[in-house]
């Protein structure tokens, strides 16, 4: 083993919920069902397998660390899947997993738990739906004022916040706020990417 994998930033979110709104091709109440199941399902998991360690049980605890691996996989939590397949890893090699492992594979699990929380108690795409969408002119205006710097963005967002929620979804418009808020107006640009003004 190359001993314990990079730490991920605290800044970074637990899920990329474009990535796992693409593999459900866009189809965003199945992702959210599938999240909802994941929080039923894997919220104990490392629990459990902390439990099936307890008991010398390294078979059980290497189907959990498996299953766990493939459900991050599906829902694009990927240093919680990372995680897991060194847990993994370390248990097909006959061996405990590393404490230290098992407590980032914990804490990673909390955050995403924690954000699909979130995103299960966003308002409903039909609520969203009854917004209208910002309109082309208003998001070309958006990112050129972003592109110069100008603080002006802010007021824009402020503005439209509602159109242009509906435009982004919750998760981006929540990044969009965060990045305009720090000044990190190339990042706020990179969240209304080409595809968005299509």
């Amino acid at each position: 083993m190359s001993g314990l994998p990079p730490p991920f930033g605290s800044d970074a979110p637990a899920l990329d919920v474009d990535a796992g709104l693409e593999r459900m091709l866009g189809d965003r109440p199945m992702y959210l069902r599938i999240l909802a199941r994941f929080r039923s399902d894997y919220a104990d998991k490392v629990a459990r397998l902390r439990a099936a360690l307890h008991a010398a049980d390294l078979p059980l605890a290497h189907r959990i660390a498996h299953t766990l691996k493939g459900a991050a996989a599906m829902i694009e939590a990927r240093g919680l899947r990372a995680l897991a397949v060194d847990v993994e890893q370390q248990l097909r090699d006959g061996a405990a997993p590393d404490p230290q492992l098992l407590d980032r594979l914990e804490t990673e699990l909390a955050r995403v738990i924690a954000e699909v929380e979130a995103l299960l108690a966003a308002p409903s795409p039909s609520a969203l739906a009854l917004q209208p969408a910002l309109p082309d002119a208003d998001l070309a205006q958006l990112c050129t004022l972003l592109d110069l710097g100008d603080s002006g963005a802010q007021d824009i967002i402020t503005e439209k916040n509602g159109a242009l929620r509906a435009r982004l979804g919750e998760a981006r418009m929540a990044q969009l706020e965060a990045a305009v808020a720090a000044f990190d107006f190339e990042r706020a640009l990179d969240l209304l990417g080409p595809g968005l003004a299509a």
